[in-house]
């Protein structure tokens, strides 16, 4: 049997789009084994068909593995939320590729996390997981933990790596609806002005440089977007009522979830968890949870029992 944890992840981080993310204190886990047939547990049945992203990701790197893709049991245990921009997509993507690795490599029990910290695997992990996605922002942070940029390069993946602050702490402000990525995606126009372009490329660059740096009063000036945020705001309700609360509370900075709903604030050090929820409470129209987290520096994880 193989256990195997996946961290949520913020893609985007503000003017990152589709190439910064962070790792992120929630996890997926998912628990694989070799069967007569495949089958699905802990699954809704809408997704426990063949099209199944675990299993689209599985069939994907056996492929860059050169192998048959033998029949299986899964049970998912489901903690991060789906469809809200917390990177559950890239969660599944990555967990069924780390499942082909580990029954390919067999490893003995004790020594799968050097399998899957090996460069080499984790780069087909990457790989596997963009085909699957899309796009490595999620999948990046995913797999190698901490504060990643990622870009898609002459048919490849280039990918750099920091551990994200430790001390800092986030705040994962959750509705009680979805915002499914094909439609955020909708809402993004064809064409920037080469001013935008010119925002984006910069604002991006010191966000990544205030992050590695640690330095939060930075990342709080230079965290802000013109690429996808002001196109998505109006498919999340309440979006600044919720940005107000997170700021009145001390965020230095507070940024859409990859494509939403979910907003994420980044704080010093603390998360005023009541205060801000009761402040969100008092303004917002819908229902918001407010999940205090940390940077998850470690990034994909598995157990393999004997």
């Amino acid at each position: 049997m193989i256990e195997i944890e996946v961290p949520a992840t913020s893609a985007n981080i503000g003017p990152g789009f589709d190439c910064l993310g962070i790792a992120l204190s929630l996890s997926n886990t998912v628990r694989v084994e070799k069967a007569s047939e495949t089958r699905l547990k802990g699954c809704p049945p809408q997704w426990a068909g063949p099209d199944n992203l675990f299993l689209r990701s599985f069939r994907q790197a056996c492929a860059l593995l050169q192998t048959s893709v033998p029949e299986i049991e899964v049970e998912f245990i489901t903690r991060i939320p789906p469809a809200r921009g917390l990177g559950s997509s890239a969660s599944l993507a990555v967990a069924g590729a780390a499942a082909a690795l580990l029954l390919y490599a067999q490893p003995k029990a004790g020594t799968e996390l050097d399998i899957l910290k090996e460069q080499k695997n984790q780069h087909l992990l990457l790989k596997a997981a963009t085909a699957v996605e899309g796009h490595p922002d999620n999948a990046a942070p995913a797999i190698y933990g901490g504060f990643t940029a990622a870009a898609i390069a002459k048919e490849d993946i280039s990918i750099i790596r920091a551990d994200a602050p430790a001390e800092w702490r986030f705040a994962a402000c959750i509705p009680d609806f979805d915002l499914e990525t094909s439609v955020a995606r909708k809402a993004l126009p064809d064409v920037y002005s080469r001013a935008d372009v010119v925002h984006a490329i910069s604002h991006a660059v010191l966000t990544a440089l205030a992050i590695r740096n640690a330095d939060i009063s930075s990342l709080g000036r230079v965290c802000e977007d013109r690429i996808h945020e002001p196109y998505r705001r109006p498919l999340v309700p309440d979006f600044e009522d919720v940005e107000n609360a997170c700021q009145a509370n001390g965020a230095a900075a507070v940024w859409l979830s990859g494509s939403g709903p979910t907003i994420l604030a980044v704080f010093e050090s603390s998360v005023p968890a009541k205060s801000l929820a009761s402040d969100i409470a008092a303004h917002a129209k819908r229902r918001w949870q407010v999940v205090p987290l940390h940077a998850d520096n470690m990034g994909l994880r598995a157990q393999i029992s004997p």
